[in-house]
């Protein structure tokens, strides 16, 4: 495990499907990152979730406070669970993280639509993942509203097989770091 030297927030970005959670268990694991999921707090706080507007409003309140307490004790995170297709709710963990000298890393994850609604319609058949928020339909609304990512976002290929993606992720990590330490 390669623990952080910097206090970071990784916040992955990209369409439901492209592979957010497997990065966030992949530098979890890596760097001793705490991992925040707005599908888990959202699903903690609404068992039987209609995904509205106000509840997916009212998780991510949760997730902010989440990284809030982390950030107080110290600890870096990893965001995952949301597209951060509005450049608003990614300006807002910017901010937070500022507040407590947490420096972050956007990561977006880049997948084809098509391919992003073919994984969803997998982990739906095999019973992964609950319907709602999760459904192949919603690619397309994210990929119609999704903002440009931030200069400096680190891109990382959605489509390259599992393993491959996660070492390209962890390498990102480190390289971004070790670029901030020169």
């Amino acid at each position: 495990m390669n623990v952080p030297d910097e206090r970071i927030v990784v916040a992955l970005m990209g369409v439901p499907g492209a592979g957010k959670s497997t990065l966030a268990r992949a530098l979890e694991h890596e760097f001793a990152l705490r991992r925040v999921c707005r599908d888990a707090i959202r699903a903690a706080m609404f068992p039987a979730c209609e995904f509205s507007y106000l509840e997916k409003r009212a998780a991510f309140r949760a997730v902010l406070l989440a990284l809030e307490i982390n950030c107080l004790l110290d600890a870096s995170s990893v965001l995952d669970g949301m597209t951060f297709s509005r450049r608003e709710d990614l300006d807002a963990v910017v901010a937070l993280a500022a507040k407590h000298r947490f420096a972050v890393l956007p990561m977006l994850v880049e997948c084809r639509p098509s391919l992003a609604r073919q994984r969803i319609e997998r982990d739906l058949a095999r019973g992964e993942h609950a319907a709602g928020d999760r459904r192949p339909a919603l690619v397309d609304a994210v990929v119609a509203r999704f903002d440009l990512p931030p200069e400096g976002t680190l891109r990382i290929d959605g489509e390259a097989p599992q393993r491959e993606m996660c070492a390209r992720a962890i390498a990102a990590v480190a390289g971004w770091r070790s670029a901030r330490e020169a």
